[in-house]
């Protein structure tokens, strides 16, 4: 249905392509996903879906993403490259176990009203099928209840039980931190190399909002190398960590915006340009607008473009004009040298400025009123004063959880935001006890 009405059997080149499928975000595909999600057969391009994956965006609630044996295979692809990276730079990750947080409970998995199975069973189902099949004798696969709140003290008992760990990967280095959390009480004084000296790696997102939680985790590593993971969304790979981030050309087929929202194809790219990732994937998403941001920063000796993840596009809080992009927060926070975030309160309004130590406040602030509207905007009394708010121990796991609920998706999925717009006064502070 989808490939008849943009004329499919009429295409030839990129640029009947570009001509006849227009550039589209999740809400524009809406119609298209629901006529799958309710039975439909033959709707999008690229085969039929054989399940939904559940995810969310920095702010949105859940999104149902097709799945495709061909998506499958395309994520494979990727799989494949980025392990024998591994094989290359760290071989020694394939020495002990691993533990790969790759779908933690947190909500029910269920099907849609068609039918369709939401989640793929089983955490090989992204591996090249030869290692898929051997994940099990691999992978650290912790006991878990099934509660959210129980994940990370029974992932971190389970590590506990496996003295041959060698490789961890998670997505958000905060969900990692919540298990570290479990394991120092259990090990007090102890860095992750001394309990596991056979540690390797440890890969997790490390770029746009996730790294200013990167000095931390090195601290409790202890000298174990960290990977930032290539930019990997449920729709997918847009780069893989091989060497560098390099585009994952193997995996679809990629295009980009410019920062004046002209087209770029992968050929019109030079070193500096910051753009938006549009993909088209065997899951039957064309042309899919993916909010990333990236930086070019280079390219491979075959001409591979190499990126940097700078975050999501149009993330910005403006209560009464103000305009503060997430960049500037998560830029504020770092140069503070403390981890928090910042809460727009649209009742007040104003802003929460939640932080570990609130003596630091006012370096957060004054580097937010480096913006001349937001600096007005408190100057006129159009904003209340920034209010600081003091996040206690154990903040990391409750915000997540409780994101994890509001969004609809699995809490390892989790990245908690630098700069959140609550829906009513005092959301975060119910949130934080």
């Amino acid at each position: 249905m989808f490939g008849k009405a943009h004329g499919f059997g009429e295409i030839r080149t990129e640029a009947d392509f570009r001509e006849r499928v227009p550039e589209r975000n999740y809400e524009d595909y809406g119609n298209w996903i629901a006529r799958v999600a309710n039975g439909e057969k033959g709707v999008l391009p690229c085969g039929e879906v054989i399940a939904f994956e559940c995810t969310s965006g920095t702010s949105s609630g859940a999104k149902l993403i097709p799945v495709t044996e061909g998506l499958r295979e395309d994520f494979a692809y990727g799989m494949a490259a980025w392990l024998g990276g591994w094989h290359e730079s760290y071989p020694e990750v394939f020495g002990g176990r691993a533990y790969w947080a790759i779908s933690p409970p947190g909500i029910a998995r269920g099907r849609t009203a068609g039918g369709l199975p939401v989640g793929l069973d089983g955490d090989g189902a992204y591996f090249p099928d030869a290692i898929g099949a051997r994940l099990s004798d691999w992978l650290v696969v912790p006991r878990l209840s099934g509660g959210a709140s129980e994940v990370f003290a029974e992932t971190a008992e389970e590590l506990l039980r496996t003295p041959d760990l060698s490789l961890v990967s998670v997505w958000s280095p905060t969900f990692l931190l919540c298990i570290d959390a479990e394991v120092a009480l259990r090990r007090p004084g102890k860095t992750w190399r001394e309990i596991w000296p056979q540690l390797a790696l440890v890969s997790c997102w490390a770029d746009a909002s996730s790294a200013r939680w990167i000095p931390r985790l090195r601290d409790r590593l202890g000298g174990v190398p960290i990977e930032p993971k290539g930019l990997l969304a449920t729709e997918g790979v847009t780069s893989i960590p091989v060497g560098s981030a390099r585009l994952a050309h193997e995996c679809h087929y990629h295009e980009f915006l410019d920062e004046d929202g002209n087209h770029l194809a992968c050929e019109k790219l030079r070193i500096g340009m910051v753009c938006e990732v549009l993909i088209s994937t065997s899951g039957g998403l064309m042309r899919y607008r993916s909010g990333d941001l990236v930086r070019i920063t280079g390219f491979t000796e075959g001409g591979v473009p190499e990126m940097r993840f700078l975050g999501r596009k149009g993330i910005v809080s403006d209560l009464v004009g103000e305009k503060l992009a997430e960049e500037a927060v998560a830029a504020a926070f770092s140069e503070a040298g403390v981890c928090g975030f910042l809460a727009a309160d649209p009742d007040v309004p104003g802003y929460e400025v939640w932080m570990e130590d609130t003596r630091k406040s006012a370096r957060v602030i004054s580097k937010l009123l480096e913006n001349p509207y937001f600096k007005q905007a408190l100057a006129l009394g159009q904003l209340a004063p920034c209010k600081p708010m003091a996040l206690k121990e154990g903040w990391v796991q409750d915000l997540s959880a409780a994101l994890a609920l509001k969004r609809g998706c699995r809490i390892g999925d989790v990245k908690l935001p630098v700069l959140y717009q609550q829906q009513s006064s005092g959301e975060v502070a119910e949130w934080m006890g």
